[in-house]
């Protein structure tokens, strides 16, 4: 499809003109040679630029040749407003270009270590593959009341787009390392996500499902997280609150046994503080105990890790133990 290429928007970098500046557009079409305006890596038709320059959503200014959003629209849920009744060919060309330069969204890196998140599959539309398959391995030190290490493998699938419909991920794992024929340690997992706006995302889902012998617990939960910046809290980072059942509401029968609390918070959240593209320091409360820990992406690769310290208060268990866990995004398509 023919394209003109104009400069775009840039993250950290679109400037608010003043009030009359960028009245007058360029040619876009070139006499009707384009069809599309490429704007910070993305594609909106000419006629859409066209429109939204008319009614004053995107402006143009001519001497930097640069687009901006108007003044007026200073968040998603205002945009949405703005281009509802507009005959776009491509809506979401658009809001993917504010929601890519404007919006705080996680920097890619694990922003939780024990609890599921709100943010699920979810891509640009200019981005390509819509599936995404992983593999990780996790463990603690010890199980709590023993000196027992434990560990678990797991495979997960994500799909769907959380950004215009819903992200779904499922996964299948296997809960002990030390008994890997033993199929009644076998368990499931599924979420279904969907991204509202201005950074937050919402999911529900249930884990440790189908298993027979575990020392984990079937679990539903429904979740949010929020994605914000330095214009919002003193620190660019992400934030999540969840209420479940299961794990997230009941004490293990050896911690009743052990006379700790008889229920769990049912409440769980996080609370991560992104001190870079590719490192984040995360506390975490799953509804029995506090985490911290950190998470990290190697460069230039598909391999991540976390690392922390589970059970840091005295609300359940005996005492803190190591956890971590790598996982490898194998495929995309």
């Amino acid at each position: 499809m023919p394209r003109i290429t104009m400069t775009g928007l840039a993250l950290g970098l679109i400037a608010v003109l003043p009030q009359g500046a960028g009245a007058q557009a360029p040619d876009l079409s070139g006499g009707g040679a384009y069809e599309t305006v490429e704007i910070a890596g993305f594609l909106v038709p000419v006629q859409d630029v066209e429109t939204l320059l008319a009614n004053g959503t995107l402006r143009f200014d001519p001497d930097r040749q640069r687009f901006s959003f108007g003044p007026s629209v200073t968040s998603e849920r205002i945009l949405r407003r703005a281009l509802r009744g507009q005959s776009l060919s491509d809506p979401r060309a658009v809001r993917d270009l504010y929601r890519a330069n404007k919006v705080p969204l996680p920097n890619g890196v694990a922003h939780v270590m024990t609890i599921p998140s709100g943010y699920g599959p979810a891509i640009f539309s200019n981005q390509d593959g819509g599936v995404t398959v992983g593999l990780g391995v996790g463990g603690v030190s010890r199980v709590p009341y023993t000196d027992d290490p434990d560990g678990g493998v797991g495979l997960g699938i994500g799909f769907g787009n959380a950004f215009e419909t819903v992200g779904v991920s499922v996964g299948i794992s296997l809960n002990d390392l030390s008994d890997p024929g033993n199929t009644d340690r076998i368990s499931g997992s599924i979420e279904v996500s969907r991204y509202l706006w201005d950074g937050l995302s919402i999911a529900m889902g249930g884990e440790n499902l189908f298993v027979q012998e575990t020392d984990g617990d079937q679990s539903y939960y429904f979740v949010g997280s929020w994605a914000f910046d330095r214009g919002a809290m003193p620190f660019n980072g992400v934030a999540t609150l969840g209420i479940g059942t299961g794990r997230f509401a009941e004490q293990t029968e050896r911690d009743r046994a052990e006379g700790r609390n008889d229920d769990a918070t049912m409440l769980f959240g996080a609370l991560a503080w992104e001190v870079s593209d590719r490192f984040n320091v995360i506390a975490d409360w799953n509804g029995r105990n506090l985490t911290m820990g950190v998470a990290t992406v190697f460069p230039d690769t598909p391999v991540s890790f976390r690392l922390g310290v589970r059970d840091l208060t005295d609300y359940s268990g005996d005492g803190p133990r190591l956890t971590g866990s790598i996982a490898v995004t194998l495929a995309r398509f």
